[in-house]
């Protein structure tokens, strides 16, 4: 018997097994902490316990009920022990070394036998906080399951047992880089043709299989396949990435070879990396001051079989936002704004490279498109345009709005300089943009409104504008002068002379 009770003890401290053990001796209970809410606990009897009489409990024998004793007679339960009859009952005796004992195996066995032959739980609790009680049992010795697998810690047969739950659920996180300083967060913006890099973790679960992470991007968004990283892992040995035949409305799948996963191991995490484009159907957030703008969003999740059902981690999300630009073409008439047409203009990034658009239908909207796109872009009767698909730029200058061309019998404008300043909240997906405008001296300290306005004025030209104005007329006239002041001093001198 104390042969037998130290083999029980040993497998109650096995920390990998499938399930756990635990005592309860006379109307006792089984406390599970650090319980995870939502999931199943569930407790079957084993054995029955026999306390020899005047011994407090402390010795006795262990027998096997009518339903468990098949259990018994199989293996790997029936290397380690043999079921005798003695008094009427199925009296348990270990026939082998502790040391030569696969106690997980027989554990997870336990379990096993007990779903397969309809054996029905002792008792069933679902947790709905961090503790999980199991109240009244027998003298017995009891398997403890849960939805999630094993639970690693026991205590021995004291009439109120205490198992600790160290088991995580399996989950997902995901996150976006963001291009300005190549942090990693929840929201990022970027511009139309920018390609997009995402980051989503991995947490293993224990006694789980079957791990399959679904990645569903919005119309804005164009996966590449080809630039999938799964840390620490083999494409088409460790995993298979599905990108056709999805009923799910995913883009694509991740899924993880069970080998791979118990791997990688319980509690443990790993990265899968990945990125996309952001398009020409993305959707642009638009209006001043509002922190509810549209963006293009990016979902992850993560499933796995729990034996016979399949479970699934919560959806975590990303959004990239990409902002717009209005730009208004007027004269003054007297205190009216007057819109003019055919001014063609060119926007400038950081570096002073003249950005490509492409026209939506016939609108004067023009959406960034750097294969298919060109430079200049005309105003039409409104005198209104609009540039969609812009990120805030990293370098110092940001944007320049660049008149190439003035409306016939105007003056070119002065070059402006843009500032888009975005701000990006981390805690609920949303983020917000205004746009700075440099005022005459160069200074950028004027909070523009999200139009820009160009005016062109008629009239002659001076030199800050662009062109040399009335330059040419000052300097031939100031040679007419010139050549008269000479012919007058020249005729004088003759005059003298005569």
């Amino acid at each position: 018997m104390k042969k037998f009770f130290a083999v029980l003890m040993a497998m109650a401290l096995v920390l990998t097994m499938g399930t756990t053990f635990a005592f309860a001796a006379g109307n006792g209970s089984i406390t599970i902490t650090n319980a995870i809410a939502g999931e199943d606990y569930e407790i079957y009897k084993i054995l029955d316990f026999t306390p020899v009489e005047g011994t407090n409990g402390q010795k006795g024998y262990y027998a096997v009920g009518t339903e468990w004793k098949g259990f018994f007679a199989q293996a790997p339960a029936s290397g380690y022990f043999e079921v005798k009859e003695l008094d009427g009952k199925n009296v348990v005796t270990m026939t082998a070394k502790e040391e030569d004992m696969d106690m997980p195996a027989l554990a997870k066995a336990a379990i096993a036998y007990a779903k397969n032959n309809g054996i029905t739980a002792t008792a069933t609790a679902t947790a709905s906080g961090t503790t999980v009680e199991f109240t009244g049992l027998d003298l017995g010795y009891y398997a403890v399951d849960t939805s999630l697998g094993a639970i690693c810690a026991l205590t021995n047969t004291n009439s109120t047992d205490t198992l600790v739950e160290k088991n995580a659920k399996p989950d997902i996180t995901k996150q976006v880089e963001e291009d300005r300083d190549l942090t990693w967060g929840n929201v990022n913006d970027a511009d139309i043709g920018q390609v997009v890099n995402y980051k989503s973790t991995v947490t293993v679960g224990s006694g789980l299989t079957e791990y399959v992470m679904h990645d569903k991007m919005d119309a804005g968004l164009t996966f590449d396949s080809t630039s999938v990283v799964v840390a620490g892992a083999t494409a088409g040995t460790d995993y298979t990435l599905v990108t056709e035949g999805l009923d799910d409305g995913c883009t694509f799948e991740i899924r993880f070879n069970d080998a791979f996963i118990e791997r990688v191991g319980k509690g443990k995490t790993f990265d899968v990396t990945y990125s996309a484009t952001l398009n020409e159907s993305a959707k642009v957030a638009h209006d001043k001051g509002n922190d509810e703008y549209e963006g293009n969003k990016n979902t992850a999740q993560l499933t796995y079989k729990n034996e016979d059902k399949v479970e699934s981690s919560e959806k975590h999300e990303t959004v990239t936002f990409t902002w717009k630009l209005d730009v208004f073409k007027y004269t003054m008439d007297g205190d009216s704004k007057t819109p003019l047409a055919g001014a063609t203009f060119q926007l400038l990034d950081a570096n002073g490279n003249a950005i490509k658009f492409s026209k939506v239908g016939d609108t004067t909207t023009y959406v960034v498109d750097p294969v298919n796109g060109t430079t200049d872009v005309t105003t039409g009767v409104t005198g209104n345009l609009t540039f969609i698909g812009l990120d805030e730029v990293i370098k110092e200058g940001n944007y320049t709005l660049v008149e190439t061309k003035a409306p016939e019998g105007y003056n070119r404008a002065k070059d402006t300089e843009i500032v888009i300043n975005s701000t990006l909240y981390q805690d609920n997906y949303a983020a917000e943009y205004y746009f700075v405008e440099t005022d005459e001296n160069g200074d950028a300290n004027n909070v523009a409104p999200e139009t820009i306005e160009v005016e062109n004025k008629t009239g002659g030209l001076f030199p800050e504008t662009g062109g040399i104005g009335t330059t040419i007329f000052y300097i031939v006239g100031g040679l007419l002068m010139l050549a008269a002041f000479v012919v007058l001093v020249s005729k004088k001198r003759m005059a003298t002379f005569a």
